[in-house]
């Protein structure tokens, strides 16, 4: 991992627009480029917990999507800066705008979110766990409408298929926000698990069980 003056980091704070922060400091920043940085806290550069890091569970989460053929950011720099503690990751995000706020537009809703659902499938299918799956971390391309992953570090990649057990607590963390929520009930539950189970791989034998968790997830008020 290569270094990053505290010079740097300053000129590039000053010449970039904040887009996330928290009580411990700006977390993604927007180059005058386009170009997005996350930032990672670590605690120091030496230490074997750096291989294990955000930072590095980021940039391999986005290789082995890629290779997988998953439309996820480009990861061009990793960096570190002693002076704040932080690892950057400096990526070009996905053109194109989040699933939830496409969905708004009611003469695109059905087809975009039967798109989501076929998509969501295929990543249970090539074994992809991804813990952050709500709507707003799913991106529509500007041009052909295919779908991509952002924030993508809670993520889990397996070698084969996932498991029943394992998708189920996927449409969990699906069904946190009242937000989304609210879109699968308006698209509606047998309909959402027809195509899902049209498009997977797995038994059809467990739809009617998806089906019902799904249904119970959607009537307990998600968060806002």
């Amino acid at each position: 991992m290569k270094s990053y003056s505290l010079n740097e980091y300053e000129k590039l704070a000053a010449e970039s627009i904040v887009l996330e922060q928290d009580k411990h400091g700006v977390k993604v920043l927007q180059t005058p480029e386009g170009r997005i940085v996350k930032f990672f806290r670590q605690k120091r550069l030496f230490s074997s917990a750096l291989f294990k890091s955000y930072a590095s569970r980021f940039v391999d989460n986005a290789r082995s999507l890629n290779r997988l053929g998953v439309i996820t950011v480009e990861v061009e720099d990793v960096l570190y800066c002693k002076a704040i503690k932080r690892a950057l990751v400096f990526y070009k995000p996905i053109p194109g705008q989040t699933l939830r706020d496409v969905l708004q537009d009611q003469a695109r809703f059905d087809h975009v979110m039967e798109k989501f659902i076929v998509f969501l499938a295929e990543l249970h299918d090539k074994g992809v766990f991804f813990r952050s799956i709500h709507l707003s971390n799913v991106i529509v391309s500007d041009c052909s409408d295919a779908l991509g992953l952002i924030d993508i570090v809670d993520m889990k990649i397996n070698r084969k298929s996932l498991s029943r057990e394992v998708r189920i607590r996927n449409f969990r963390h699906l069904a946190r926000y009242k937000v989304d929520q609210e879109s699968i009930r308006t698209f509606g539950v047998d309909r959402f698990m027809d195509v899902y189970f049209a498009a997977s791989k797995i038994s059809k034998l467990y739809k009617s069980k998806f089906a019902e968790t799904m249904a119970q997830l959607i009537a307990v008020e998600g968060r806002h």
